[in-house]
């Protein structure tokens, strides 16, 4: 067990040291102008065979070495910044405890609050609220808009949208398919989008390629 455990860990570290990934870009569309308003950070883990990022993370988790892999990939994420038009946004993945760890503020400093979103994922997780809710205010305090993936899936439960009172919510995907032609998918979708305008939210539907 010992062996397996720092081999995961010398894999994470190595990742971290030769930067054994990629970042692209997803481009989030303004549905009335057509043009991208942002565009989403994705990691792609170089090494072979292909495993999804939340697994690479999930692994980290396990050997202590999570809020340092997602600090590096938020880190190469945010250099898009520096080639893209300054009224474009990059949005960025971070777990609830990276987030309540503090150490966003330092990696964030170098860029405009204003371009960055970042979005919180596994809702499931979040044990703290109130060191969550403390670091988030501060960071969004200096301008830094919240985003809360997956609404309508799983874990986004309305209660933590309520909690969090996100800037953005993300309609996910699994709501967004078949969205033309199911009556469920269209009312549920009909009422996050009310209940975002309510509180003053933008709407990103997922998965409409």
């Amino acid at each position: 067990h010992h062996d397996a455990e720092s081999t995961v860990r010398n894999r994470t570290l190595d990742i971290m040291r030769n930067k054994a990934f990629d970042i692209v870009y997803q481009p989030i569309m303004d549905a009335q102008t057509r043009r991208p308003k942002g565009f989403e950070s994705l990691a792609r883990f170089r090494s072979e065979p292909y495993r999804t990022p939340d697994v690479w993370i999930g692994e980290a988790r396990q050997v202590g070495l999570q809020q340092e892999l997602e600090v590096c990939l938020i880190e190469t994420a945010l250099k898009a910044l520096s080639h893209l038009p300054k009224n474009i946004y990059v949005s960025v993945n971070a777990s609830p405890e990276t987030v309540a760890s503090g150490e966003l503020a330092d990696v964030l400093m170098p860029w405009p609050a204003e371009r960055v979103v970042l979005e919180i994922t596994e809702h499931s997780l979040v044990s703290d609220y109130d060191t969550l809710l403390k670091e988030l205010d501060a960071l969004r305090f200096r301008g830094v808009r919240l985003a809360i993936d997956d609404a309508g899936a799983g874990y986004a439960g309305l209660q933590q949208i309520v909690q969090l009172h996100p800037d953005i919510i993300k309609l996910d995907v699994t709501l967004t398919a078949d969205i033309d032609t199911s009556v469920v998918r269209r009312s549920l979708g009909a009422a996050l989008v009310s209940f975002a305008n309510e509180i003053g939210a933008g709407i990103v539907a997922e998965g409409i390629e």
